[in-house]
């Protein structure tokens, strides 16, 4: 199997991988990045960043315009993504060609997924995520899932587990092991990979710039401390069981950096 096969291999189709990707709309001075956006693992964060950075690189003497929407309906001045602003040629150069700065970011298993569920699955959240998990359950639209539930169904069930992106395996998310990552960022360890990222690309004038720090602003932040720390040692298990795989790249990642 060719490399880009193996990669889009870890996808549902190959609309699901462009939408992952994100790259600079224009020359900025710079050099070509790749950023694959990794759900529920500082997403906001890295582009709020990006968006923030390019801004002031093609000029801008501001900050900025921030907001939750303007962030993850990306403003074509800075970032492209997806099918319509990415072609399938400029999409393998990025995954797999020379000249490429390629990060993204992981996060904790346990700590995401509980997030998925605070953010998108417990009463009050967008319904559309819930109505996807009953359809695949073959349930009324509207049953709702308590953490306990939801944590031993991704343990048991594969078709469950992959269905969305907010929980789905990060391993595959980032296609790990197959893209050659410059930094593979950890969100338990933010500051250093922002730091990180703004030296590679935008150099001494970029770690001047002000960023919106949005673990700060923006109100994003669920209240997932607090079902983590409800979680039983069953409930633990069933994570672990769901994304063995994660938490093996997970400890990878962080024995890199403690290299």
């Amino acid at each position: 199997m060719s490399p880009i096969n193996a990669i889009l291999a870890n996808y549902r189709n190959r609309r699901h991988l462009l939408q992952n990707m994100h790259l600079p709309a224009k020359p900025y001075g710079g050099p070509d990045f790749l950023y694959m956006k990794n759900h529920k693992s500082a997403c906001t964060n890295v582009l709020t960043l990006l968006i923030t950075q390019m801004h002031h690189a093609l000029g801008g003497d501001t900050l900025p315009e921030i907001s939750m929407d303007g962030v993850h309906n990306l403003p074509t001045d800075y970032l492209r993504a997806g099918a319509r602003g990415l072609t399938w040629e400029t999409a393998q150069d990025a995954l797999t060609g020379p000249g490429w700065y390629r990060f993204t970011m992981v996060r904790d298993p346990l700590s995401r997924t509980v997030s998925a569920w605070s953010d998108k699955l417990q009463p009050g959240s967008n319904p559309r995520h819930l109505r996807d998990l009953n359809t695949h359950l073959g349930r009324p639209a509207d049953t709702e899932i308590t953490l306990p539930a939801f944590l031993d169904l991704l343990a048991q069930d594969e078709g469950a587990r992959d269905l969305d992106r907010h929980w789905r395996p990060q391993h595959k998310e980032i296609s790990y092991g197959l893209v050659s990552y410059d930094l593979i960022g950890r969100v338990e360890a933010m500051d250093e990979a922002r730091r990180t990222v703004i030296r590679a690309l935008f150099g001494a004038h970029g770690e001047a710039i002000e960023v919106i720090d949005t673990r700060n602003h923006l109100g994003h932040r669920t209240a997932s401390r607090q079902h983590r720390d409800s979680l039983t040692a069953a409930d633990r298990r069933n994570v672990e069981r769901a994304f063995a795989r994660d938490f093996e790249m997970y400890e990878e990642v962080a024995g890199m950096e403690a290299a």
